[in-house]
């Protein structure tokens, strides 16, 4: 991501996604786990390979180097675990930053609903349905269990499903397996500690992560920078 902790905006985060919309920096060569759309007027990205690139819009697949040379005010920013995107999921090593160009408007209105449709357009994702009842009461299960460890089978029982059930509602209706919806959570709940000003330890304790360096090492590796630089000056919105 690669923001400044100057920058001002919204995010939220979904199961399976972070939304941003802002100011983005420029910022160094890096890789992380999400696949990355980025929105924004003068943008200009290089990747491993190639020379730097203007772009409207683009679509970086997950683990794939790249440096935002140039960052832009009003941007918009989505991070999506490979798991629930449909294309591209995985980059090459190194790869040409014009190759991740796209060509589309920004959304109209851009809110929460606006950037989840134009990343769901973008992806080939389709809109999720409307959740099973015992879904949406096994979701609040697990935010409610934080910060002690979560477990399929508990979350099971407590639903009246099998967990090979419960497994595939979270797959096919929630967009991901289960344990990486319980990172998913784990990681909004200590952002938005974070964001209210909560130290790093406190942060992570409260979402469940051993200590302050778990949850760094977990931000960077998921989205790219760190859980402070992700938190500061931001709004935050219930996803």
């Amino acid at each position: 991501m690669n923001a400044p902790s100057r920058r001002r905006g919204w995010a939220a985060i979904t199961p399976g996604r972070l939304y941003y919309a802002g100011h983005v920096g420029a910022g160094g060569l890096h890789a992380h786990h999400a696949v990355q759309l980025l929105v924004g007027d003068g943008l200009v990205l290089r990747g491993g390979t190639g020379p730097a690139h203007e772009v409207r819009a683009a679509l970086i697949p997950a683990d794939t180097p790249h440096e935002i040379v140039r960052g832009a005010d009003d941007a918009l920013l989505v991070l999506i675990d490979p798991a629930q995107a449909g294309r591209p999921s995985r980059g090459q090593a190194a790869g040409p930053a014009a190759s991740w160009s796209l060509d589309v408007r920004p959304p109209a209105r851009r809110d929460l609903p606006g950037l989840a449709a134009l990343a769901d357009e973008l992806t080939g994702t389709a809109p999720p349905p409307p959740l099973h009842p015992a879904l949406a009461h096994a979701m609040r299960l697990v935010e409610a269990a934080l910060p002690a460890q979560v477990r399929l089978a508990t979350v099971a029982g407590a639903v009246h499903l099998s967990e090979s059930r419960l497994a595939h509602l979270f797959r096919q209706e929630a967009g991901l397996p289960f344990r990486p919806y319980v990172l998913w959570t784990r990681l909004r709940v200590a952002l938005s500690s974070l964001s209210r000003g909560a130290t790093l330890t406190a942060a992570a304790h409260a979402a469940g992560f051993s200590d302050a360096a778990h949850l760094t090492r977990t931000v960077r590796r998921m989205m790219g920078d760190a859980p402070s630089a992700l938190a500061t000056g931001v709004r935050w919105l219930e996803g």
